[in-house]
């Protein structure tokens, strides 16, 4: 599970944490940077997003198979190769492969991608929701009715029947474009040859811009 923690010195990307019971256990540190405000007495002068992991063995993909995808794609460059470098497979173009692959697909899933805007409100809409509500507000169009009312988790919001089934047509056909793109970057990770060419991978590339959607009442 991820976590804010601090720390008096900047931290390594990974460390050790021991062997225990049979399990190696690293602790993850993302996203290191520096406190800003410190509050008086204060000793921590860094913070990092810190996820413990217990390991099956030391090796890359025990360490893939336990971390969490949503976190392995914030990381940078930089800290990839510090993470291949603990495992020492920091020339090694299928582990390389292998966590650039990770990181596609925790791109894919983060709300960096998985999120439009409807007035101004930061929503998402997962695929077998937006094919029931397609299918429900078709419905409601065929029996006349002229609105229907939209549920995001516990706010409500009354729209036009033909609205909505086009505020869900441009969402499904962005969540296709995103699909693609993602498809396109894992193939595309599958003809790298080099580590230079998957240290350089922009794993954020190509994807269509966030929709903002507006309620034409």
């Amino acid at each position: 599970m991820k976590q804010i923690c601090k720390f008096n010195t900047r931290p390594a990307t990974i460390n050790n944490g021991g062997h225990k019971k049979g399990h190696w256990i690293v602790w993850l540190n993302l996203q290191v940077s520096e406190i800003e405000q410190l509050s008086e007495n204060q000793d921590e002068h860094f913070q990092a997003t810190t996820e413990r992991l217990v390991l099956a063995d030391r090796s890359i993909s025990a360490f893939l198979d336990a971390v969490d995808s949503a976190h392995i794609a914030e990381a940078t460059t930089e800290e990839l190769e510090s993470i291949l470098r603990f495992f020492q497979s920091e020339n090694d173009v299928e582990a390389w492969k292998a966590i650039r692959k990770m990181q596609i697909q925790g791109y894919d899933n983060s709300e960096k991608v998985n999120l439009f805007y409807f007035d101004g409100l930061a929503l998402w809409l997962d695929k077998a929701t937006r094919v029931g509500l397609v299918n429900s507000i078709t419905i409601e169009q065929k029996a006349k009715r002229n609105t229907t009312c939209l549920w995001f988790g516990s706010h409500s919001v009354n729209v036009n029947v033909d609205v909505a089934l086009e505020i869900l047509s441009q969402l499904e056909l962005y969540a296709h474009e995103c699909y693609n793109v993602t498809a396109q970057h894992l193939a595309q990770i599958d003809k790298c040859s080099t580590v230079e060419t998957l240290r350089t991978f922009d794993i954020c590339a190509d994807y269509p811009e966030i929709l903002q959607l507006k309620n034409a009442e």
